[in-house]
């Protein structure tokens, strides 16, 4: 709903003539012929009259002073094409003001770089931290003033899985939020760190399913759900820091039409949050084991990889 103009004055042609009648006696009380036959009364309603289109204009904007009021909101270098009237540019130049601009929290910074380029897909905004420093305790710390940008781009075929933003991207990125970040804010655009997630686990097959097919699919919907773009939760990708539970992969795998039941799920490397973990802890020496109807044991062949999955963190 627009804001509504004021009216700066309201004062008609009545009230003015009526104002000066009553001033008459006592500026000039020898006066006291009030018709409208009088030449003062005349006078005074001329002046009425005249006072009246003056207020009338003083509620109006001239097509000028709003051409001038659009170049001092859109800028000096700004100017109406020919093609677009007055009414249609100060409608686009609401419309602009209206959009997200500066960069001052963490959800501008993510919003601003979401819109900025479509090779982002998702992206994480981290205050006072310096994540682009080369000493791991100094990324861990924290840092006033600074803000990181984790950004996680869409898969292309060049780029190695997991995916990483290519320097351009983070280039362009930087340029544009410099801009509109705080005069003292200290911006860092970094790619995502990975850390890998092994997990095993005991599948009881319904009747007659295929179990080397069954496991194949246990591989698919467990990389699936883990995801750093399309896994986690909602489908959006695995959540930023979050550690995944056993709660979490027993109903992936119950879900599976050819999996009757799920027992002794084992999670390695779940529990690791740190942006920088060289030292994974092992995976278990099983990987996804199927049991059909006659109680036979089955296993991949590379049971130490036999489910593993990409958990982004910030």
């Amino acid at each position: 709903m627009p804001i509504p103009l004021p009216n700066l004055d309201d004062r008609t042609f009545d009230d003015l003539t009526l104002e000066a009648r009553a001033l008459i006696p006592g500026l000039t009380p020898s006066w006291t012929n009030h018709n409208v036959s009088d030449p003062g009364i005349t006078l005074i309603e001329l002046l009425a009259w005249l006072t009246e289109m003056l207020l009338f204009e003083v509620n109006q904007v001239p097509p000028a002073h709003t051409e001038k009021f659009l170049r001092l909101l859109n800028g000096p270098g700004w100017t109406r094409p020919d093609t677009q009237n007055l009414d249609a540019a100060a409608r686009q130049t609401a419309l602009a003001l209206r959009q997200r601009y500066r960069a001052v929290d963490a959800t501008d910074y993510e919003a601003l770089a979401l819109a900025a380029d479509g090779r982002v897909r998702r992206v994480r905004c981290v205050p006072d931290r310096n994540l682009e420093a080369a000493d791991p305790g100094q990324r861990q710390a924290a840092a006033p003033a600074h803000v990181s940008l984790v950004v996680v781009p869409g898969r292309v075929p060049d780029q190695p899985e997991p995916p990483q933003p290519p320097d351009d991207l983070r280039a362009a990125l930087s340029s544009l939020l410099d801009e509109r970040r705080i005069l003292t804010t200290r911006l860092h655009v970094v790619g995502p760190s990975y850390v890998p997630v092994q997990i095993s686990a005991n599948l009881a097959l319904q009747p007659d399913a295929p179990p080397d097919e069954a496991l194949q699919f246990a591989q698919v919907a467990l990389a699936s759900f883990l995801d750093p773009l399309d896994g986690g939760p909602d489908g959006s990708g695995w959540p930023f820091g979050r550690v995944v539970s056993a709660a979490e992969i027993y109903p992936v795998l119950e879900q599976l039409p050819l999996v009757d039941y799920v027992e002794d799920v084992a999670i390695n490397g779940a529990d690791r949050q740190e942006l920088d973990a060289p030292e994974l802890p092992q995976p278990s020496s099983r990987g996804l084991a199927a049991y059909d109807n006659r109680g036979v044991r089955h296993e991949q062949a590379a049971s130490a990889q036999a489910a593993s999955g990409q958990a982004v963190t910030t």
